[in-house]
């Protein structure tokens, strides 16, 4: 990877992130969006003492996991919370950067990661897999970067851009995966149901109907019969 960008150079992607972070905690605009999202009776003065309610760098407990739960489902159609919530999650995430580095020096871990993260916590759905948020989203975005099928056959990177958070970069080319994503998440906004998210998670966590029946312990007759009202359902909604 190129160490320059343009005629100017790259900065690291942690100090952007961490130049972004200490300037969105000292505006006070900042804090009292935070407020006007209505999330908390808990009161706050600083951005800062949010992120503690969240859970940020504390034991983790039940109200800082149905808090952040909230903060995710406003980060659907806010990249403020979407930001807050990376932040949220930012130390296991340099885990994971670390962790997969040493495993392949080659690949960029900590773009590849911080893209998939965004990606992750703009999909997350808090009403459908309300517990440990924090830790299935840093379980989701690892399993996304370095696990999927999709990045066993192509390790293509997504850079993510720290400076423009609210517009993430997308790929040159369009994959299946893609698509999919695109689908199920137009779908997802027209009411595509909880039990048919569920499926297309299942397929992509298991990469074969065969995978996906035994971890379910049912007949692959049964698993290809809910992929199909899964697929009818989101081509009725997309359509519509």
């Amino acid at each position: 990877m190129s160490s320059t960008t343009g005629s100017r150079p790259r900065r690291s992607l942690t100090h952007r992130l961490d130049s972004e972070w200490a300037n969105m905690r000292r505006r006070p605009d900042v804090t009292d969006r935070v407020r006007s999202w209505s999330l908390t009776d808990v009161p706050f003065a600083t951005l800062d003492e949010f992120m503690v309610l969240i859970g940020h760098r504390t034991p983790g407990s039940r109200a800082a996991n149905d808090l952040l739960g909230r903060v995710v489902g406003v980060a659907h159609h806010d990249p403020m919370a979407a930001r807050i919530v990376l932040q949220r999650i930012l130390p296991g995430l340099m885990a994971i950067v670390r962790t997969e580095q040493r495993h392949d020096p080659r690949v960029d871990a900590l773009d590849v990661v911080m893209g998939e993260a965004w990606l992750c916590i703009v999909a997350y759905r808090p009403d459908a897999r309300p517990t440990q948020i924090a830790a299935r989203l840093l379980s989701d975005t690892r399993f996304q970067a370095f696990t999927h099928q999709r990045r066993r056959r192509s390790f293509r990177e997504v850079p993510f851009d720290a400076g423009t958070f609210d517009e993430m970069v997308t790929p040159e080319t369009t994959t299946a995966f893609d698509e999919l994503v695109a689908a199920v998440g137009e779908s997802r906004r027209y009411g595509l149901g909880d039990e048919h998210v569920a499926v297309v998670d299942d397929l992509l966590r298991h990469d074969t109907t065969a995978g996906v029946a035994a971890a379910h312990h049912v007949t692959t007759r049964t698993i290809r019969y809910r992929q199909h009202r899964t697929v009818g359902e989101i081509r009725r909604l997309v359509a519509a």
